[in-house]
């Protein structure tokens, strides 16, 4: 299993990131980690990482977010 943390920028867009990643809910398990900051991990298998990741990218053009470390 690999991890992706995000941080959105506005935390309110949570459910909305939610919302539209769990459309792909084949390729990742999408959980809240700190709701508060807008924190988000997104948890996928090795061999949907890549997808996972290109959803992702995608992604940015609707909603503002940043890969971080924990």
């Amino acid at each position: 299993m690999v991890a992706i943390y995000i941080r959105l920028k506005d935390p309110s867009d949570t459910v909305y990131f939610q919302s539209i990643f769990g459309t792909y809910s084949h390729l990742a398990w999408i959980r809240t980690e700190n709701a508060k900051e807008g924190i988000i991990k997104i948890i996928s298998t090795d061999d949907l990482i890549d997808e996972t990741k290109r959803i992702l990218k995608n992604l940015r053009n609707e909603i503002e977010f940043e890969e971080i470390e924990i």
